[in-house]
């Protein structure tokens, strides 16, 4: 059991797969943009924070929860108007974190979400990310795709699992989404047979731009990413 923690430990800290403790913490030096600051200075805080997540291989799949800490001397908050307010540069932040080059799919999978600063009498300013998530959650970039189900709803799939394999999901998903809608007739919550959409958490179609939407008759036929 020790030499498999261990093992996953390595492989997290190499940026293949995230930690199996469910944690990552990411920080960020300097100011955070403003939604209302000018494009450039956006896209360019942005790029700092993808940068970060260029050497991982993985994205998070499952919901997450973000706890963001901003370290900063008081005298700039209070004596001068330069800084952003809190609520104006959380969406810069979430952008710079979705999306294939990002470390999750979607700001839809932020179950919670807390923001706070506090004071440093230093001047290197900086924000500490620390997210919290189920450690299985994830998917490799290079073998995510998402299968179109009826209406808009999307699930995320593994285009590298053998052909028997995707066969059996695939039987599996068509009688599940049947049962599901018997169940919701029934009166069955919704959270109860949500996992019935093929995943822990499927995503509505808009939401996953950028990423391949294949039917399931794709999914089934497709080779997978290592023969094509």
């Amino acid at each position: 059991m020790t030499d498999q923690l261990l093992e996953e430990l390595d492989r997290a800290n190499r940026g293949e797969v995230p930690s199996p403790f469910g944690k990552a913490e990411f920080i960020v030096k300097g100011s955070p943009a403003s939604v209302q600051a000018s494009k450039d200075k956006r896209d360019q805080y942005i790029n700092s924070i993808k940068n970060q997540f260029k050497p991982l291989n993985y994205v998070l799949t499952g919901d997450i929860i973000l706890n963001i800490t901003w370290l900063l001397p008081t005298k700039s908050r209070y004596e001068t108007d330069a800084k952003a307010d809190i609520d104006n540069c959380l969406k810069p932040i979430i952008d710079a974190f979705t999306g294939r080059d990002g470390l999750f799919i979607d700001d839809c999978q932020l179950r919670g979400l807390y923001i706070c600063w506090q004071h440093i009498e230093s001047e290197d300013e900086r924000l500490i990310f620390e997210f919290e998530f189920v450690g299985s959650e994830f998917s490799l970039k290079s073998e995510l795709a998402f299968v179109r189900l009826e209406g808009a709803l999307c699930t995320p799939v593994n285009l590298n699992w053998p052909d028997a394999a995707k066969v059996i999901w695939a039987s599996f998903l068509k009688s599940s989404q049947a049962s599901k809608g018997v169940l919701e007739k029934l009166g069955v919550s919704y959270p109860a047979v949500a996992g019935f959409l093929g995943s822990s958490r499927p995503f509505h179609v808009t939401r996953v731009k950028g990423f391949k939407v294949i039917s399931l008759n794709e999914f089934v036929e497709k080779k997978s990413v290592d023969e094509v």
